[in-house]
């Protein structure tokens, strides 16, 4: 799972989420108040909530990933 802060989501947004869509990877944004938020796909949120196979990354990054948008844009 990477974690990013509230600007640098709110900065690459429009990256971030094609890049959830495509990678399926999950990530936390914590909020301005300090709240965090996970973003998955759809077709992800769909599967959970339907009880479907296979759930998303939720344990680890995948080897060399790092909490950066360095490689998502």
């Amino acid at each position: 799972m990477l974690n990013f802060s509230y600007e640098e989501a709110l900065q690459n947004f429009p990256h971030l989420l094609d890049n959830v869509a495509t990678s399926h990877q999950v990530i936390t944004v914590q909020g301005a108040n300090h709240e965090s938020v996970v973003l998955i796909s759809k077709d992800d949120f769909d599967s959970i909530s339907t009880g479907g196979h296979p759930a998303p990354t939720l344990a680890a990054s995948p080897p060399g990933a790092n909490n950066n948008l360095d490689g998502w844009l």
